[in-house]
């Protein structure tokens, strides 16, 4: 049992103990801002309504019996029990560390569930942009912190591969192509990153022509879905250059998705399941009704706001795909909850959608979630795909990389090593510049502040991992601790602050992550790791390490947490750096 745990319990039997009527769950612990104050700080006097919470703080704390996980408790403010853990307590924890390794901080909260992460969501057709990314970079952690704590994790993505987008795609593209005098198979000879780049291109010119084309890009739309032998070639062709071109950034960024959903395979059925539950049916068959044409959801009657689901020349919108793609993904994993990581302006849609499912089908009555994401903002940079001012994922990672390239300065390593290493570190710094902000905020990106090796950065973090590496291969390390006992023993011993720093903060990494499952928020662990590895440096460049069994222990317990918790944000840590 967690030590937080054991200690909430504690308060709930002395609760009892002193007469007072409590739930196990108004029992809530939290770690002081001013550790002076101690490790842990209990309200419970606050919340019981029965006297003064001094005197009743007072009273709990007498009825605690001694025990070996804390050496001191005291009352501090209006009633607050402040507990200080016992030094050996924390030293054991050290020990646990060691024992547990990688799965130490594993936790059962989320045991026995089943939950689908569905994340990137980048349409076919257009390169992928940084709103893409921090999707893709964000679900990806949440899969991972969710695996970890215990459930069965499903990573899903849904693409846009058919619709006005890709019609505006293919006809630029074809119009790029003709100015320079070639055709579609010539376009084959490009890289893989060329054809998703002409692509791109294409996207912007059909959008900034749609004006004055609307007619022949509409009928290209409609050639689409009616899967025209003029224009399905052409479209299976381009679409492949956008899968394949994706497929290698997921492999890049660490991701493997179980299943790709997409718009064209629940397109019809979508539309089948709107025209089958529509106005003028019998009882119990009318979530949808016709306006003006189309079929909407009447989303005013409960509190939300009308959407289209068929429009009026018979085409299903993104919302009449999504009755079809329920039920699919269903299918494929019988899920308790499906998380939806997509950006906060899509809130009001995802609204109407769910109230239009769960209708359809009670059973995705709050099965459905949408963690509504932030915005990213580039520093010094502006971005529109219709405009054409587009800052593209591999562009950003470039420069990133340009940035890192003269901070490292690995030696003894072969050129296939250090190239390894700077592409591994810029992948760090582009995901932690995304993780360390909570998915519902925006989320500034600086690329300077991105590789800081001094900084809150991904490639801060390896730094420091690779740091202690390197004093433990030193040390030829090995846990347990061989002389835990032997430290208590000395009466005159007395840890030093830097130690103290690190023993009070090892022990927390569990209770982090059981929080970041919770909330669904990878940044409560970034925040974690970073002040975790500030607390190791300031040892580090205070207290002599090697040949101090007790400071290699915590290096070494330092150095696991760190690579535990990168590898939940997707992050992997340097041996050399």
């Amino acid at each position: 049992m967690k030590i937080a745990n054991q200690i909430k319990q504690h308060i709930f039997e002395a609760a009892g103990a002193a007469g007072f009527d409590l739930k196990r769950e108004d029992v809530e612990l939290e770690h002081p801002v001013l550790e002076e104050h101690g490790d842990y700080s209990s309200n419970v006097a606050l919340k019981i309504k029965q006297g003064n919470p001094q005197e009743i703080a007072e009273k709990i704390l007498a009825k605690l019996p001694k025990n070996e996980l804390w050496q001191k408790v005291q009352i501090d403010g209006p009633g607050f029990v402040n507990f200080w853990i016992a030094q050996e307590v924390l030293v054991k924890e050290v020990t646990e560390i060691g024992d547990k390794g990688e799965k130490y901080g594993r936790g059962e909260v989320l045991a026995g569930e089943k939950i689908m992460v569905e994340y990137a969501h980048p349409n076919t057709h257009k390169e992928m942009h940084i709103g893409h990314m921090r999707t893709l970079i964000t679900g990806e952690a949440l899969a991972r912190i969710i695996d970890f704590s215990g459930a069965t994790v499903f990573r899903a993505n849904y693409q846009g591969d058919i619709g006005p987008h890709v019609a505006k795609a293919i006809w630029g593209t074809g119009k790029i192509l003709k100015d320079k005098g070639q055709v579609w198979d010539q376009a084959e000879k490009l890289s893989l990153m060329e054809r998703a780049h002409l692509l791109g291109q294409g996207y912007v010119r059909g959008n900034q022509d749609y004006g004055e084309n609307k007619v022949e890009i509409d009928q290209i739309n409609k050639q689409l879905y009616e899967k025209d032998p003029n224009i399905w070639p052409i479209y299976q062709q381009t679409r492949k250059w956008s899968l394949d071109y994706y497929d290698e950034f997921y492999k890049r960024f660490y991701t493997q998705f179980d299943r790709l959903y997409f718009e064209s395979e629940v397109a019809e059925n979508g539309k089948k399941i709107v025209l089958e539950n529509v106005q003028g049916l019998p009882a119990g068959r009318q979530v949808f009704e016709k306006s003006d044409g189309a079929i909407i959801f009447d989303g005013e009657r409960l509190g939300l706001h009308k959407r289209v689901f068929v429009t009026s020349d018979g085409n299903p919108t993104y919302e009449g795909k999504e009755m079809a793609l329920g039920p699919l993904e269903y299918a494929d994993f019988p899920f308790d909850l499906c998380i939806h990581v997509v950006a906060s302006e899509q809130m009001g849609y995802f609204e109407v959608v769910f109230a239009a499912l769960a209708q359809l089908d009670p059973k995705f009555k709050n099965k459905e979630f949408h963690l509504s994401m932030g915005m990213v903002q580039l520093v010094g940079k502006k971005m529109s795909s219709r405009t054409g001012v587009l800052v593209t994922v591999d562009g950003l990672v470039d420069d990133v990389k340009e940035l890192l390239k003269p901070k490292l300065h690995s030696e003894n390593l072969t050129k296939v090593e250090k190239e390894e290493i700077l592409e591994t570190a810029t992948i760090a710094a582009v995901k932690y510049s995304v993780l360390k902000t909570s998915p519902l905020l925006n989320a500034t990106f600086d690329l300077e502040k991105s590789v800081s090796l001094e900084g809150d950065s991904g490639p801060y973090l390896q730094y420091t991992f690779a740091r202690a590496q390197s004093v433990l291969r030193k040390a030829n390390f090995q846990f347990p601790i061989s002389n835990t006992q032997s430290i208590f023993n000395d009466k005159n011993f007395q840890f030093k602050n830097e130690e103290l720093s690190i023993l009070r903060y090892l022990y927390r990494f569990p209770e982090v992550v059981e929080a970041a499952a919770k909330q669904y928020a990878p940044n409560l662990i970034a925040t974690y790791l970073f002040e975790l590895a500030k607390r190791f440096n300031n040892m580090y460049n205070n207290c002599p390490i090697l040949g101090n069994p007790l400071r290699e222990s915590l290096t070494a317990a330092m150095t696991q947490i760190l690579k535990n918790g990168l590898n939940l944000l997707g992050i992997e840590a340097l041996e050399r750096m």
